[in-house]
């Protein structure tokens, strides 16, 4: 709600003002469309929250369920072993990532245990 009225408020101290050109009701430029924009910003911000909230229990009975989030791993965990093994013996992170098929980013992240 106080995005929508900060943002009229701004431009109005430059010396500008809003009128919306459509909806002749909205004129922003007086203290009854200033109203009526505040009136509509507290419905939506209203209409965001129980949207997150709706989601964040949907996400949570997922949870439950047991479904997992995110992307999948590039590599399995055999292929990770073997790719951690490769570098132990100095093989290049370019070299093991091109014959896996992935990024050589996605193998140097093993290095230091991010994936």
């Amino acid at each position: 709600m106080i995005d929508g009225i900060g943002i009229i408020q701004r431009i109005a101290a430059r010396g500008a003002s809003v009128k919306v050109l459509d909806k002749l009701w909205l004129d922003l430029t007086t203290p009854m469309g200033k109203s009526i924009l505040a009136f509509l910003s507290a419905l939506a911000e209203d209409e965001r929250e129980r949207i997150t909230r709706r989601a964040n229990e949907g996400r949570a009975i997922a949870a439950k369920r047991g479904v997992r989030f995110g992307r999948r791993p590039k590599l399995t965990e055999h292929q990770r072993q073997l790719a951690r093994e490769r570098m132990a013996q100095g093989e290049t992170c370019r070299a093991i990532a091109l014959d896996l098929g992935v990024a050589h980013t996605t193998i140097s992240r093993l290095r230091y245990g991010r994936s």
